[in-house]
């Protein structure tokens, strides 16, 4: 059956690590004091690394370093000093979530593993294929053993799925929705949980644990090559309470007497627990709990963790990383416009957009095609599943679309020959990723977490803003009933229907008006409005700005939101 299946474990603290090494984890992960995805974790400080890197390699427990959020420009440089740090001390791997960064890792530091977080999104072969220069890639929490089966089947390296722990409503990455409300971005480790508040009275969006130890049978036949316990800003008692329990587990299975008892599972539920889910796995849908958004209370007594340390040497030779050049990079003028009906894309070419979005499956498509002037792109869903792949590539060859515009990474991965324009969920965040993108011949949507200040500060300014339009806070794999949602302090949200899911948008639009005409003057001049109100007034609007017009907009901002521009996230 190949190797044995790694148990990874978290530590979000020195105790944590040494309860998760004394109950058998195979690999720990944690954080350091930046750039970590749980950065309100205790995490670990450059004196307490080497000394959980010392105890791990006395024990034969490998070492993952998280450092799985955006970085923004002015961030890579401490982000790469802390890296070879934790190179230097002897980390096993460093799991990101930016794909920029992969080939810049594997070239400048000897023998470190890069693992891909699930905050990347990986959900279908062809996205897994785009990443086979990484060495591992931890899968989204929204796939069915079916469907995690078909990217093992095609995908040589290493695949690692989570199978114990608290799980978002959102796709991991795409999700705006706490810092948009408090300026705490989730995607740089600061998560506020809004999906644990009250809607309309109950948890709508609070999901329950996911728990699989009963399934360690299938998934270790499927091939997967670790599964990973969600914790970092748990207890000891939780580290060592589900490390053992999943140690034994596993253990059971390759000596072929794998059960799980009664009382296993009312330890584990003692540990922590919001009620459990097997989750999208087996396809289930009781995922959500509605009426308890926190775990019960179980008091333990502190207890202490043994682990042997030898006096062995960790450390590798310091590297001192090379970042790429940033050249100026100027760019054309472009409005871009998303479509919801033909009558919306009429108005967008009439009034002055360059290219309509368009849903590529919608009937109209082929119509419009032949009746615009500006170009026509066919848009792609953010959810795309292998099933969806032959789908995707037939209406393209038969519509003939003069680009896409897409939120999945599998597009990346079709050889199109075409423009491809991608969505803010791709969370281009810095200059790195523009130059990935260019490679790519791919046209990015900047994140909206980053303020004009910042947008100005770029070098290469090809790339598209979205000035106005609707804000999609969440995308989730869940099929939520369609309609308003209110939060308790009355704010009013959207929850609309996509394809393979749902979406979640704010009440009011983000509309910067006459802020974008300061954009324009320091050279970003590619726009993005994604609307279905007033669209020929919105579009003529923009067109005004980016063709050097002053505008009058005090009329109008009373009716938008500014969204990140003017503070962007910390």
């Amino acid at each position: 059956m190949g190797n044995k299946i790694e148990l990874l474990a978290p530590a979000g603290s020195m105790a944590n690590l040494k309860a998760a090494v004394s109950k058998g984890a195979d690999a720990i992960y944690l954080g350091m004091q930046r750039f970590s995805a749980r950065d309100f974790a205790t995490n670990f400080n450059e004196k307490f690394l080497k000394e959980g890197i010392k105890i791990c390699k006395s024990n034969n427990v490998k070492t993952y370093l998280t450092m799985n959020t955006l970085v923004k420009n002015n961030e890579l440089t401490d982000f790469f000093k802390q890296l070879s740090f934790a190179y230097e001390k002897g980390i096993d791997s460093v799991i990101i979530q930016e794909i920029s960064l992969i080939n810049l890792i594997k070239e400048q530091y000897p023998d470190l593993k890069v693992h891909i977080s699930t905050q990347a999104g990986v959900m279908n072969t062809n996205h897994a294929l785009l990443l086979n220069n990484a060495d591992r890639i931890t899968l989204a929490r929204e796939l069915t053993k079916t469907e995690i089966s078909n990217i093992r089947n095609k995908f040589q390296k290493e695949l690692e799925i989570f199978c114990h722990g608290a799980l978002c409503s959102s796709l991991s990455g795409q999700c705006l929705f706490s810092s948009l409300l408090g300026g705490r971005s989730g995607n740089r480790g600061k998560c506020a949980q809004p999906c644990r508040k009250k809607y309309d009275n109950n948890y709508l969006l609070s999901t329950k644990e996911l728990c699989l130890i009963k399934e360690i049978p299938k998934i270790i036949q499927l091939g997967i090559n670790a599964i990973k316990i969600e914790g970092r800003m748990r207890t000891p008692y939780y580290v060592a309470t589900t490390t053992e329990i999943y140690r034994k587990a596993i253990d059971s299975f390759y000596n072929g007497n794998f059960q799980i008892e009664k009382k296993t599972l009312s330890k584990l539920q003692d540990a922590f627990s919001r009620e459990f889910t097997e989750g999208w796995f087996n396809n289930s849908k009781d995922i959500f709990n509605i009426k308890n958004a926190s775990a019960k209370k179980t008091m333990h007594f502190k207890e202490f963790y043994e682990v042997k340390t030898k006096d062995i040497k960790t450390e590798r030779k310091l590297i001192k990383a090379k970042l790429p050049k940033i050249r100026y990079n100027p760019s054309k003028s472009m409005l871009a416009v998303r479509a919801y009906n033909k009558e919306s894309a009429l108005l967008a070419d009439e009034n002055g957009a360059d290219i309509v979005y368009f849903d590529l499956f919608d009937n109209n498509f082929t119509e419009l095609k032949n009746r615009l002037k500006c170009k026509l792109y066919g848009i792609i869903p953010r959810i795309v599943l292998d099933s969806n792949i032959n789908n995707i590539i037939e209406n393209i060859k038969n519509k003939k679309p003069e680009g896409i515009f897409t939120g999945n990474y599998s597009v990346l991965n079709l050889n199109l020959n075409i423009p491809i324009h991608v969505d803010y969920n791709f969370n281009c965040f810095n200059e790195i990723s523009l130059d990935y993108f260019k490679e790519k011949n791919t046209l990015p949507i900047v994140s909206p977490e980053l303020s004009i200040r910042e947008l100005k500060q770029f070098q290469n300014k090809n790339f598209m803003v979205l000035v106005h339009g609707k804000i999609k806070l969440m995308t989730l794999r869940h099929n939520l009933p369609e309609g308003w949602i209110k939060d308790e302090r009355e704010g009013l949200f959207k929850i609309r229907h996509i394809k393979n899911g749902s979406e979640i948008l704010n009440r009011k639009e983000i509309g910067l008006l006459s802020k974008s005409e300061s954009l324009v003057n320091s050279g970003i001049n590619k726009f993005f409005i994604d609307t279905d109100k007033s669209i020929a007034k919105i579009v003529r609007l923009y067109r005004k700005i980016l063709d050097g017009e002053k505008i009058t907009d005090s009329r109008l901002k009373k009716k938008y939101v500014l969204g990140w521009s003017q503070k962007g996230v910390i």
